[in-house]
């Protein structure tokens, strides 16, 4: 065997060690990790969208994005991880209330661990969409 098709032969050994031990421990088959949240709010819906811009402006999400009922942004590198990618869908339900889904995901695709920042964002997020008076 050529030292090529060693090559090839480790870096698939190790792709499939590492969808096992994802497989074990996290029940996931992908590489990338990502936290998703949801919550649900009665408000008018120009509102809750200028509040979500407001929130990811004071998150500190950068190059953000709006398309109807849709948002995206990014986070700057970190120690512990390169970028997240944020999006952000306002659903409607059929009560008049909206859900806000919340997703952040490595922008790595092949970031096995994240330690835990996507949750953070998350968190951080809702924790400033909350905080505004108009949906107490």
């Amino acid at each position: 065997m050529t030292s090529f098709k060693y090559l090839i032969l480790i870096f698939l050994s190790i792709i499939i060690l590492i969808l096992i031990f994802r497989m074990i421990f996290k029940g996931k088959l992908y590489f990338t990790n990502y936290y998703m949240s949801e919550k649900q709010y009665e408000i008018n819906e120009d509102k809750l969208k200028e509040l979500i811009l407001y929130s990811l402006k004071k998150s500190n999400f950068k190059k953000i994005k709006e398309n109807d009922l849709v948002f995206s942004a990014i986070t700057l590198p970190t120690m512990s991880s390169f970028s997240e990618l944020i999006n952000i869908n306002i659903l409607k339900t059929n009560d008049g209330k909206f859900n806000v889904q919340f997703v952040s995901r490595c922008l790595f695709p092949l970031q096995i661990f994240e330690w835990g920042k996507n949750k953070k964002n998350t968190i951080r997020f809702f924790n400033n969409l909350n905080s505004k008076s108009e949906l107490s």
